[in-house]
């Protein structure tokens, strides 16, 4: 963003200007018509938002919204249905039409950007939500200093500001219709890859990768010792820790990918295959919350039949691992 307001326009930064050729000549250079692919991601990325909205108005019922958590995860969710709409739904619709950055300038530089902050912002929100379970669980005074009441919002705003930044003081990244995946480079220069790197990505997919080790070590290790006395109860009381544990690990494994691809040349199958996991990561939620947590998949099929969430609570049969919440 900051080179848009540098130079006045997109069409006038230096690194990112066409002109040396038309978009039909840019598409025949680089361009590659991806039908299957794209509609798959285009219907994928529809069919994932539309799922998405009834699990979130599941989560603003008042007995859920009030706890940490769900606060958490409900912000993660609004994330992700923006996530989608670039990585999935524009996405589909760029590789249908055999787009590479100079053949839609600007829809891919906005879009670059808007994708890259949903994915910053939703890899530190990811972690905040795991370090509220793992101290919900370990360090109960810690977790309700931190998260308690009104306070998660104001955590919440600090994965806001992170991704901000990357919207307004890094490079953007750009579609290659050839690959199916998002780069640093848009090819339009020769050997001026270097140019185009964005540090602050690689830096955050490393962070993503060291962090959820350190979290998931600490975890397995602390299981190890109180697996002994593991219970039913136990299980459900740890549900949403383990939900948050599977949604980071994918997010770690769609990080190291992206990492490697931007600085190595990767074959297709590979490139294509990091863009399904980046979908996979922003749609992995709401497929855990509706398969694996209770509370999330009645109020889910309860809000499909239009019953109304304020009386949802005193319909359902409650366990502690349904909410499994501080």
């Amino acid at each position: 963003m900051d080179q848009i307001i540098k130079y006045g326009g997109i069409d006038n930064i230096p690194l990112y200007n066409c002109s040396s050729m038309t978009p039909e000549e840019w598409l025949i250079r680089d361009g590659k018509h991806q039908p299957v692919l794209g509609t798959i991601s285009l219907a994928y990325g529809i069919l994932i938002d539309l799922l998405f909205i009834p699990t979130l108005i599941a989560m603003m019922s008042r007995d859920l919204i009030k706890l940490p958590c769900y606060k958490l995860m409900f912000f993660i969710g609004v994330v992700d249905i923006f996530a989608i709409g670039v990585n999935s739904i524009i996405t589909g619709y760029l590789a249908i039409e055999g787009a590479v950055y100079c053949t839609h300038p600007h829809l891919i530089y906005i879009s670059g950007m808007a994708g890259l902050g949903l994915w910053c912002c939703s890899c530190l929100a990811n972690i905040m939500l795991l370090v509220n379970r793992i101290l919900h669980l370990k360090n109960a005074r810690l977790s309700n200093l931190i998260f308690r009441g009104n306070r998660t919002f104001f955590i919440i705003c600090i994965p806001v500001i992170y991704g901000l930044f990357f919207v307004f003081f890094t490079p953007t990244c750009v579609f290659s219709s050839k690959l199916y995946a998002w780069f640093y480079d848009p090819n339009i220069f020769a050997n001026r890859t270097a140019e185009y790197t964005n540090y602050g990505h690689g830096f955050n997919n490393v962070m993503i990768i060291v962090v959820i080790c350190v979290l998931n070590i600490y975890i397995v290790f602390d299981l190890m010792k109180t697996s002994k006395g593991a219970t039913k109860k136990n299980w459900k009381t740890h549900s949403i820790l383990y939900q948050a544990i599977l949604i980071c690990v994918i997010n770690q494994i769609s990080s190291g990918i992206y990492v490697v691809m931007n600085f190595v040349e990767m074959p297709p199958w590979v490139t294509i295959f990091a863009h399904y996991l980046w979908q996979l990561d922003h749609s992995c939620p709401l497929i855990i919350y509706l398969t694996l947590n209770p509370t999330m998949r009645r109020r889910f099929w309860n809000t499909l039949r239009k019953n109304s969430v304020g009386t949802m609570p005193s319909r359902e049969r409650r366990t502690v691992g349904d909410y499994s919440v501080g």
